[in-house]
Order: structure tokens, then sequence, then C-alpha cells
């Protein structure tokens, strides 16, 4: 009975040893998070979130000792990513390295010819991929009742809405963060064709579209972190059913009683 014991023992402390083994060589090393959604510099590999909120890239040794300028694949980086030379990291982009730059080191970069990752874009004729600066803004949405009804989401979206000379409508705002973050503000501005600017704060506005011009409706969402994300809803007016035919406005009279010169 010791002695199957003492062989126990013996194979726990051969296995712990192993597994000792495997993790001071490196067999055992996390995956690189490059890349990935961070909000403090301990969710990263290479200990360093950027303002971006994606984790830095890490360094890395290309196989044939010097990079070429397309980059090589390297054990180092993460499955389908680059070891790019030193010279090939331009001052926009040295923020993924830890704002730290070595002549003798490659970087982790993923390149466009493979895809890129969520949160970055391929510009132009760029042959890797960069970071998208405005994927953590806050996500504006808005809904309107009244004498018209309708809603419109998305950063930077924009909707022409026809209605009636002298509609009243009412506005509901808020706001998502692809992170996360607290939604803090809600701004409106509003404008019509007397450059009569209208600021307002809250969720909610009522506004009223004058006869013949349009009423433009901006809706501003900001978070904790001073990141903001805007929509627009133009309401252009018309005049409708029994006023007199021909372009008012926006001209939404499509039928038109020829006897009395009236909209139908």
């Amino acid at each position: 009975m010791g002695a199957l014991f003492d062989r126990g023992k013996y194979l726990i402390l051969g296995f712990g040893l192993a597994v000792s083994g495997a993790v001071g060589c490196g067999l055992l090393d996390p995956e690189p998070s490059d890349g990935e959604v961070c909000e403090s510099d301990s969710d990263c590999t290479t200990e360093h979130c950027t303002s971006y909120g994606l984790c830095s890239h890490s360094r890395c040794e290309c196989p044939s000792g010097q990079c070429a300028e397309g980059g090589e694949l390297s054990s180092d980086c993460r499955d389908g990513w680059r070891c790019v030379g030193y010279d090939s990291i331009f001052d926009p982009v040295k923020e993924f390295f830890g704002a730290k730059v070595n002549e003798s080191d490659g970087y982790c970069q993923p390149s466009c010819e493979d895809g890129c990752p969520d949160h970055y874009l391929c510009n132009g004729g760029d042959e890797f991929c960069s970071p998208d600066p405005a994927w953590a803004y806050p996500v504006p949405a808005v809904s309107w009742t009244g004498d018209a009804s309708g809603e419109l989401s998305g950063r930077d979206q924009s909707l022409t809405v026809v209605v009636e000379d002298g509609s009243t409508i009412t506005l509901n705002g808020s706001g998502s963060s692809p992170r996360g973050a607290p939604i803090v503000g809600l701004s409106w501005t509003t404008v019509s064709s007397a450059a009569d600017y209208m600021d307002f704060e809250g969720p909610t506005i009522e506004t009223t579209v004058p006869a013949g011009s349009y009423r433009r409706v901006e809706l501003r969402v900001a978070d904790d972190e001073a990141r903001s994300g805007m929509l627009t809803v133009i309401f252009d007016s018309c005049h409708g059913p029994g006023t007199t035919c021909g372009y008012q406005g926006s001209g939404c009279c499509n039928s038109c009683d020829d006897a009395t010169d009236t909209c139908l």
C-alpha cells in the first residue's frame, strides 16, 4: 500500500513539474489579446489598453530575422496577423504598441488581405488594417409622434419626413454605447429656413414645422468619456388637401383639381 502511495506521489509531482516546465517554456502562455475590446491595461496581454478601447499590439520576431515589407507570419502573433518591421509603423498607430518603439522589434498587425477584425478598417489602398476610431462612439436613436410618427437610429444617419404645414411633432431621444458606457447627455438643436436656431437638453422635445419651410432636428448623445454621436431628422412642410395647387414647401400636393386649383 505504501509503495502505491509513493508511486502516486511521484506521478503527481512529475505532472506538476511538467506543467511548470510548460509554463516556463511558454507552452501555456495566453493567446495574445491584440485588438480586443478592453477597459483597463489589465485586460490586455500587452498590458496596454489604448484610448480606442482596444488592446495594443504585441511585439514579435519575424522567422527570417528581418521582417519583409509585407510582414511575415509569426507564432508571436494572432492567427492571420503578420509581424511587421518597425519601419512600417507610423505615428497614427504607435499607440497600439504601448507608445514604445524599438527598431530591432517587429509588431503584430492585421492585414487587409486576410480580412480586418472587428473594430478595424481598411482605408483605401492600405496594406494593413487600422482601428476604427468611431466604433466606441454612442449610437443615437429617436422616435416621433404627433402629426407624424416614425423612428430613426444610427450614428450620422439622416432622414427627411414630409409633413403638412404647421404640424406639431414630439420627439423622444435615447442612446446606447457599444462599450456599455453610461449615456450622460442628450441635446437637441432645431432650425428652420428662418435660421431660428434653438437648443434643448433632455430626452424629449416638441417642435412645430413652419408653413412653406422645414424644421431640421439634430439629436446628439454623449457618454461619460465625452464621446458623442449625432443623427438628423428633417421635417419638410407642404400644403395638404384643400390648399392651393402648385409647389409649396416640398410640393407634396401630387393631385390637383384643375377646376378649383386645389389639392386633392
